[in-house]
């Protein structure tokens, strides 16, 4: 079977752009939450803002251009064959951390962002520094499902893109 350039552009695209969003999500986890819990809580709040804002404008317009990579292959497969299937699959597994983050991570992400604008009266009006560190902690574990849920879409891409 011969492979278009484009289908291939895509396929590299897609499956890179899928793995080294959901890499930098996840790095965040192991990289910057245990720095954070071993500073200062007011200070650590305040920089977790401004990693939110960062990313906010970065990873979820990676995810999306992951994710339409893997459509457009998905609409360019012929309709009986497996592979519109899996492409479709890991659209939704790549833009799957949008619902994930408003659904299940929002909670968790705004009240630390509430905490970390109102400083210390925030934090001892959200129950104390034990509470920021259970956060943070929450956190962390949230953002890696974040990025797993990325690469496992880009891993079925990476499936699809080798199929013969």
């Amino acid at each position: 079977m011969t492979t278009s350039l484009q289908t291939l552009s895509l396929q590299i695209f897609g499956v890179s752009t899928g793995f080294v969003t959901a890499g930098a999500i996840t790095a965040l986890s192991y990289s910057t939450v245990p720095i954070f819990l071993e500073h200062p809580n007011e200070i650590s709040l305040r920089h977790l803002c401004a990693l939110f804002s960062s990313g906010s404008h970065m990873f979820p317009q990676l995810a999306t251009a992951a994710s339409s990579a893997f459509s457009i292959l998905a609409y360019n497969a012929p309709t009986s064959s497996s592979l519109r299937t899996q492409y479709l699959l890991a659209a939704a597994g790549c833009i799957g951390i949008a619902p994930f983050t408003i659904f299940v991570m929002k909670p968790t992400n705004m009240r630390l962002k509430e905490m970390g604008e109102e400083g210390q009266e925030g934090i001892e009006k959200s129950g104390g520094e034990q509470r920021v560190q259970e956060l943070l902690r929450r956190f962390g574990r949230l953002n890696v499902v974040r990025g797993t849920i990325l690469a496992l879409g880009a891993a079925v891409g990476l499936k699809a893109a080798l199929s013969p």
